[in-house]
Protein backbone atom coordinates (compact mmCIF):
# COMPACT_ATOMS: atom_id res chain seq x y z
CA UNK A 1 0.00 0.00 0.00
CA UNK A 2 1.48 3.63 -0.16
CA UNK A 3 1.49 6.60 1.94
CA UNK A 4 2.01 10.17 1.48
CA UNK A 5 4.92 11.33 3.67
CA UNK A 6 6.30 15.41 3.64
CA UNK A 7 4.33 15.99 0.42
CA UNK A 8 5.72 12.35 -1.13
CA UNK A 9 4.13 9.06 -1.93
CA UNK A 10 6.28 6.48 -0.62
CA UNK A 11 5.90 2.48 -1.19
CA UNK A 12 5.53 0.25 2.13
CA UNK A 13 5.64 -3.50 1.86
CA UNK A 14 3.52 -5.31 3.85
CA UNK A 15 -0.19 -5.98 4.60
CA UNK A 16 -2.33 -4.04 7.04
CA UNK A 17 -3.81 -6.88 9.40
CA UNK A 18 -7.01 -5.76 11.98
CA UNK A 19 -6.30 -6.27 15.28
CA UNK A 20 -9.82 -8.35 17.05
CA UNK A 21 -9.99 -7.71 20.73
CA UNK A 22 -12.20 -9.47 23.06
CA UNK A 23 -11.66 -6.73 26.28
CA UNK A 24 -15.41 -6.81 27.31
CA UNK A 25 -18.12 -8.76 28.55
CA UNK A 26 -21.05 -6.91 27.40
CA UNK A 27 -22.02 -5.30 24.53
CA UNK A 28 -19.21 -2.20 23.42
CA UNK A 29 -21.21 1.22 22.97
CA UNK A 30 -18.50 3.96 22.06
CA UNK A 31 -14.57 3.78 21.54
CA UNK A 32 -12.93 7.05 21.34
CA UNK A 33 -9.01 8.19 20.15
CA UNK A 34 -7.19 10.45 22.15
CA UNK A 35 -6.29 13.65 20.24
CA UNK A 36 -2.70 12.51 19.29
CA UNK A 37 -3.86 9.21 18.31
CA UNK A 38 -1.85 6.92 20.38
CA UNK A 39 -4.90 5.98 23.26
CA UNK A 40 -7.86 3.97 22.34
CA UNK A 41 -10.54 4.39 24.90
CA UNK A 42 -13.34 2.01 24.58
CA UNK A 43 -16.94 2.06 26.48
CA UNK A 44 -19.10 -0.89 27.71
CA UNK A 45 -22.32 -2.08 29.16
CA UNK A 46 -20.20 -4.17 31.67
CA UNK A 47 -19.75 -0.81 33.51
CA UNK A 48 -15.92 -0.45 32.16
CA UNK A 49 -13.65 1.65 30.07
CA UNK A 50 -10.44 0.26 28.92
CA UNK A 51 -7.65 2.03 28.37
CA UNK A 52 -5.46 0.37 24.93
CA UNK A 53 -2.03 0.99 22.79
CA UNK A 54 -4.10 2.40 19.69
CA UNK A 55 -1.12 0.80 17.75
CA UNK A 56 -0.69 -2.84 19.13
CA UNK A 57 -4.22 -2.87 21.29
CA UNK A 58 -2.14 -4.08 24.38
CA UNK A 59 -4.43 -3.08 27.64
CA UNK A 60 -2.85 -0.33 29.54
CA UNK A 61 -5.73 -0.20 32.17
CA UNK A 62 -9.29 -0.40 33.17
CA UNK A 63 -11.35 2.67 34.68
CA UNK A 64 -14.79 0.75 36.61
CA UNK A 65 -17.49 3.14 36.57
CA UNK A 66 -20.67 3.21 38.32
CA UNK A 67 -23.04 2.29 35.67
CA UNK A 68 -23.46 1.11 31.70
CA UNK A 69 -20.95 3.79 30.40
CA UNK A 70 -23.20 5.46 27.23
CA UNK A 71 -20.59 7.86 26.15
CA UNK A 72 -17.00 9.29 27.29
CA UNK A 73 -14.39 12.01 25.87
CA UNK A 74 -10.51 12.66 26.89
CA UNK A 75 -9.39 16.00 26.85
CA UNK A 76 -6.95 16.94 24.46
CA UNK A 77 -3.61 16.88 26.36
CA UNK A 78 -5.08 12.94 27.63
CA UNK A 79 -4.75 13.96 31.24
CA UNK A 80 -8.59 13.58 32.08
CA UNK A 81 -11.28 11.17 31.04
CA UNK A 82 -15.04 11.81 31.16
CA UNK A 83 -17.68 9.16 31.29
CA UNK A 84 -21.37 9.17 31.38
CA UNK A 85 -23.64 6.20 32.02
CA UNK A 86 -27.41 5.52 31.25
CA UNK A 87 -27.53 4.82 35.28
CA UNK A 88 -27.14 9.03 35.57
CA UNK A 89 -23.23 9.27 36.91
CA UNK A 90 -20.44 11.57 35.46
CA UNK A 91 -17.08 10.83 36.37
CA UNK A 92 -13.44 12.15 35.66
CA UNK A 93 -10.54 10.25 35.86
CA UNK A 94 -6.88 11.27 35.62
CA UNK A 95 -5.93 9.06 32.68
CA UNK A 96 -2.36 8.58 34.56
CA UNK A 97 -2.69 6.12 37.30
CA UNK A 98 -6.69 5.58 36.64
CA UNK A 99 -7.78 7.66 39.99
CA UNK A 100 -11.52 9.11 39.87
CA UNK A 101 -10.87 12.56 40.75
CA UNK A 102 -14.95 13.35 40.64
CA UNK A 103 -18.25 12.01 40.47
CA UNK A 104 -21.97 13.38 40.28
CA UNK A 105 -24.57 11.36 40.65
CA UNK A 106 -27.82 12.33 38.80
CA UNK A 107 -31.36 11.24 38.57
CA UNK A 108 -31.98 10.41 34.90
CA UNK A 109 -29.74 9.05 32.05
CA UNK A 110 -26.38 10.65 30.38
CA UNK A 111 -26.63 9.87 26.69
CA UNK A 112 -24.02 12.45 25.98
CA UNK A 113 -20.43 14.33 27.48
CA UNK A 114 -18.19 15.99 24.79
CA UNK A 115 -15.47 18.55 25.36
CA UNK A 116 -15.28 22.31 24.00
CA UNK A 117 -12.95 23.01 21.66
CA UNK A 118 -10.01 24.21 24.52
CA UNK A 119 -11.33 21.49 26.92
CA UNK A 120 -13.35 24.54 29.07
CA UNK A 121 -16.68 23.40 28.61
CA UNK A 122 -18.88 20.33 29.20
CA UNK A 123 -21.63 19.10 26.49
CA UNK A 124 -24.13 16.92 28.38
CA UNK A 125 -27.25 15.16 26.49
CA UNK A 126 -29.30 14.53 29.86
CA UNK A 127 -32.63 12.23 30.09
CA UNK A 128 -34.81 11.66 33.10
CA UNK A 129 -36.36 8.46 33.81
CA UNK A 130 -39.66 9.82 32.88
CA UNK A 131 -38.16 10.81 29.48
CA UNK A 132 -37.49 14.79 29.85
CA UNK A 133 -34.39 15.34 27.86
CA UNK A 134 -31.97 18.71 28.78
CA UNK A 135 -29.14 19.86 26.90
CA UNK A 136 -26.71 21.48 29.65
CA UNK A 137 -23.37 23.05 29.21
CA UNK A 138 -21.10 22.94 32.38
CA UNK A 139 -17.95 24.12 33.23
CA UNK A 140 -15.28 21.45 32.73
CA UNK A 141 -13.13 23.30 35.62
CA UNK A 142 -16.35 23.45 38.02
CA UNK A 143 -16.88 19.95 37.98
CA UNK A 144 -13.56 18.83 38.18
CA UNK A 145 -13.95 20.61 41.68
CA UNK A 146 -17.58 19.63 42.26
CA UNK A 147 -18.92 18.18 44.84
CA UNK A 148 -22.37 16.27 45.58
CA UNK A 149 -25.05 18.34 47.31
CA UNK A 150 -28.69 17.02 47.96
CA UNK A 151 -29.86 20.52 46.78
CA UNK A 152 -28.60 20.52 43.48
CA UNK A 153 -28.57 17.68 40.78
CA UNK A 154 -25.44 18.99 39.51
CA UNK A 155 -23.91 19.40 42.74
CA UNK A 156 -22.05 22.67 43.38
CA UNK A 157 -21.56 23.06 39.35
CA UNK A 158 -23.57 26.09 38.05
CA UNK A 159 -24.54 25.15 34.57
CA UNK A 160 -23.80 27.83 31.85
CA UNK A 161 -26.95 26.63 29.90
CA UNK A 162 -29.36 24.21 30.91
CA UNK A 163 -32.11 23.67 28.03
CA UNK A 164 -34.98 21.91 28.05
CA UNK A 165 -36.23 20.12 25.22
CA UNK A 166 -39.58 20.79 24.27
CA UNK A 167 -41.48 17.30 23.15
CA UNK A 168 -42.29 18.74 20.07
CA UNK A 169 -38.64 18.35 19.34
CA UNK A 170 -39.08 14.37 19.56
CA UNK A 171 -36.78 12.86 21.13
CA UNK A 172 -33.08 14.08 20.48
CA UNK A 173 -30.55 11.48 19.32
CA UNK A 174 -26.95 12.77 19.41
CA UNK A 175 -25.71 16.65 20.36
CA UNK A 176 -22.14 18.36 19.39
CA UNK A 177 -20.53 21.24 19.23
CA UNK A 178 -20.03 23.05 16.18
CA UNK A 179 -16.96 24.82 14.76
CA UNK A 180 -15.39 26.69 17.59
CA UNK A 181 -18.10 26.19 19.60
CA UNK A 182 -20.30 29.03 18.45
CA UNK A 183 -23.30 26.79 18.20
CA UNK A 184 -24.53 23.02 18.99
CA UNK A 185 -26.00 20.74 16.73
CA UNK A 186 -28.89 18.10 17.35
CA UNK A 187 -30.43 15.64 15.58
CA UNK A 188 -33.94 13.88 16.81
CA UNK A 189 -35.85 10.70 15.78
CA UNK A 190 -38.35 12.54 13.99
CA UNK A 191 -35.80 12.92 11.48
CA UNK A 192 -34.78 16.85 12.22
CA UNK A 193 -31.97 18.97 12.97
CA UNK A 194 -31.69 21.31 15.08
CA UNK A 195 -29.03 23.94 15.12
CA UNK A 196 -28.97 25.61 19.02
CA UNK A 197 -26.98 29.08 19.76
CA UNK A 198 -24.70 28.81 22.83
CA UNK A 199 -27.59 30.26 25.06
CA UNK A 200 -30.19 27.65 23.93
CA UNK A 201 -32.19 29.53 21.51
CA UNK A 202 -33.40 27.50 18.83
CA UNK A 203 -31.46 28.87 14.94
CA UNK A 204 -32.24 26.82 12.52
CA UNK A 205 -34.51 23.53 12.50
CA UNK A 206 -35.05 21.25 9.05
CA UNK A 207 -36.28 18.09 8.21
CA UNK A 208 -33.27 16.42 7.25
CA UNK A 209 -35.44 12.54 6.82
CA UNK A 210 -37.96 10.94 6.67
CA UNK A 211 -37.01 8.97 9.64
CA UNK A 212 -34.72 8.47 12.90
CA UNK A 213 -31.19 10.64 12.10
CA UNK A 214 -28.92 7.57 13.65
CA UNK A 215 -25.81 9.73 13.70
CA UNK A 216 -23.82 12.71 11.96
CA UNK A 217 -20.87 13.67 12.02
CA UNK A 218 -18.69 17.17 11.04
CA UNK A 219 -15.92 17.37 7.94
CA UNK A 220 -12.46 17.91 9.23
CA UNK A 221 -12.86 21.77 8.73
CA UNK A 222 -16.85 21.60 9.97
CA UNK A 223 -17.52 23.14 6.38
CA UNK A 224 -20.09 20.31 5.89
CA UNK A 225 -22.20 18.04 7.62
CA UNK A 226 -23.15 14.31 7.27
CA UNK A 227 -26.19 12.47 8.15
CA UNK A 228 -27.20 8.69 8.52
CA UNK A 229 -30.76 6.95 8.48
CA UNK A 230 -33.20 4.35 7.70
CA UNK A 231 -33.34 6.12 3.76
CA UNK A 232 -29.58 6.66 3.38
CA UNK A 233 -27.38 9.82 4.28
CA UNK A 234 -27.27 13.19 3.28
CA UNK A 235 -24.85 16.33 3.32
CA UNK A 236 -25.55 19.76 4.78
CA UNK A 237 -24.18 23.10 5.26
CA UNK A 238 -23.96 23.25 8.72
CA UNK A 239 -24.09 27.19 9.11
CA UNK A 240 -27.82 26.91 6.97
CA UNK A 241 -28.75 23.41 7.20
CA UNK A 242 -28.79 23.68 3.74
CA UNK A 243 -29.02 19.99 2.42
CA UNK A 244 -26.18 20.00 -0.65
CA UNK A 245 -26.40 16.31 -1.46
CA UNK A 246 -28.20 12.75 -0.85
CA UNK A 247 -27.07 9.27 -1.11
CA UNK A 248 -30.35 7.14 -1.60
CA UNK A 249 -29.06 3.01 0.03
CA UNK A 250 -31.27 0.29 0.05
CA UNK A 251 -30.47 -0.15 3.79
CA UNK A 252 -30.69 1.59 6.69
CA UNK A 253 -27.29 3.56 7.27
CA UNK A 254 -26.10 4.17 10.97
CA UNK A 255 -23.10 5.81 10.48
CA UNK A 256 -21.54 8.40 7.93
CA UNK A 257 -18.20 10.18 7.69
CA UNK A 258 -16.61 12.53 5.42
CA UNK A 259 -13.06 11.66 4.43
CA UNK A 260 -10.27 14.92 5.48
CA UNK A 261 -8.31 13.68 2.05
CA UNK A 262 -10.71 16.40 0.39
CA UNK A 263 -7.90 19.20 1.39
CA UNK A 264 -5.36 17.88 0.57
CA UNK A 265 -3.41 18.81 -2.74
CA UNK A 266 -5.25 16.64 -4.99
CA UNK A 267 -9.06 16.52 -2.83
CA UNK A 268 -11.06 13.43 -3.04
CA UNK A 269 -14.04 13.60 -2.37
CA UNK A 270 -15.00 11.10 -0.41
CA UNK A 271 -17.78 9.69 2.03
CA UNK A 272 -17.90 6.55 3.78
CA UNK A 273 -21.38 5.30 4.98
CA UNK A 274 -22.42 1.93 7.00
CA UNK A 275 -25.14 0.18 8.09
CA UNK A 276 -27.31 -2.69 7.86
CA UNK A 277 -30.56 -4.74 9.30
CA UNK A 278 -30.24 -7.17 12.40
CA UNK A 279 -30.84 -10.72 11.39
CA UNK A 280 -34.20 -10.37 13.44
CA UNK A 281 -35.55 -7.64 11.04
CA UNK A 282 -34.28 -9.85 7.98
CA UNK A 283 -35.91 -12.77 9.44
CA UNK A 284 -39.36 -10.73 10.36
CA UNK A 285 -38.76 -9.17 6.19
CA UNK A 286 -39.05 -12.98 5.22
CA UNK A 287 -41.77 -13.74 7.42
CA UNK A 288 -43.86 -10.92 6.04
CA UNK A 289 -43.23 -12.16 2.75
CA UNK A 290 -43.88 -15.60 3.03
CA UNK A 291 -47.37 -14.53 4.83
CA UNK A 292 -48.32 -11.59 2.23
Amino acid sequence: YQRRVHGEKRKFKGTMKPIKLHIHEKPVNVVKLNFDGDLLFTGSSDKKVNLLYALTGERIGTFTCKGSVKTLDVTDDSRYLITGSLQGSIEVWEVDGGKEVRQLQTNGKIKTVELSLGDKEVLILYESFKGQQKILVLPFEDLLNAENRAESEWGSVKPILEKPIDKTFGTLTQVTWGFMNRYIIASTEKGELIKLSVTGDVEKRVSAHNEQVTSFSFSKDYSMLITASRDGGKIFDPETLTCLKTFRQDFPMNTAAISPLYLSKKPRFHAIMAGGVSAREAALVKVTKIVT
